[in-house]
């Protein structure tokens, strides 16, 4: 699809397409739509939420996602389906209760669209 001179990528979802066009409506040049569109994750807020771990849907499954260790970890405010975080290197864990355990790490960062501030997580 292409809007003006910027090119949308045919293989993006419904959400990604009216996303990326919001962003060229606010002045997104071609470098940035592209960005957008390979982004993992995309939130049109300073927030964005990062799917749960694997095993932590099971009878005796847990799971956390927390950035930084120690006393100044930050931790990821639970949500259905996933956690609720900002900007920082997060680490999303889960365990089954017995054996298996899941870590996904994630960077995720603010991005400046216009004059509004969206999360990639990658």
């Amino acid at each position: 699809m292409t809007t003006d001179t910027i090119t949308i990528p045919e293989n993006v979802t419904d959400f990604r397409r009216e996303s990326l066009t919001i962003a060229i409506g606010l002045g997104a040049d071609q470098a940035l739509v592209d960005k957008l569109a390979k982004a993992m994750r995309l939130s049109r807020k300073d927030t964005i939420v990062l799917p749960a771990g694997r095993y932590e849907s099971l009878s005796r499954g847990k799971g956390w996602a927390r950035c930084g260790r120690g006393d100044s970890a930050q931790w990821g405010e639970r949500e259905t389906g996933g956690y609720r975080v900002g900007v920082g290197s997060w680490l999303v864990f889960s365990s089954d209760g017995f054996h298996r355990e899941s870590r996904t790490e994630w960077v995720v960062k603010h991005i400046q669209v216009g004059n509004q501030t969206w999360t990639l997580a990658d």
